[in-house]
């Protein structure tokens, strides 16, 4: 295993939830979680466990690079094995956790089909990034 590679892959990948989890969070479902404000902690409260999110991403972007990494093909499109590995891993992290919570939380459908589709496409996107910067590594200069 190369530790540059994984560093920086899962640098990219960290990069892409941060900004991903702006997008859907903030942007996209903001206004939905400002209106049901009684499902959710209070702002305070969340705002002093933001750290454990930060954690909680990094350590998503490692994991999912280095489970890219043991399947990693050199000689093949970086990005193409990025994209397949970030869809496959999309639908594993997106789809099984957000029907599970359909069964056990009161949540709309709508709400349930944002966050399956968010999450499938910030860990898409996340996987391309992943493909992208692995190989990048080797046509850095020394």
């Amino acid at each position: 295993m190369d530790l540059k590679r994984l560093l920086l892959a899962s640098v990219g990948a960290f990069a892409v939830f941060i900004i991903g989890d702006i997008v859907i969070h903030q942007v996209w479902l903001g206004e939905f979680y400002r209106t049901h404000a009684q499902w959710w902690r209070r702002g305070e409260e969340m705002q002093s466990l933001r750290g454990l999110m930060f954690v909680s991403q990094a350590l998503l972007a490692v994991l999912l690079s280095f489970i890219y990494s043991k399947g990693y093909e050199s000689g093949k499109g970086s990005v193409g094995q990025g994209f397949r590995f970030g869809v496959l891993m999309g639908l594993l992290l997106a789809l099984p956790s957000n029907i599970m919570n359909a069964v056990v939380y009161p949540y709309p459908p709508s709400l349930i089909l944002s966050w399956i589709a968010g999450t499938f496409i910030e860990i898409t996107v996340a996987g391309v990034m992943i493909g992208y910067l692995y190989k990048l590594v080797y046509r850095l200069p020394k």
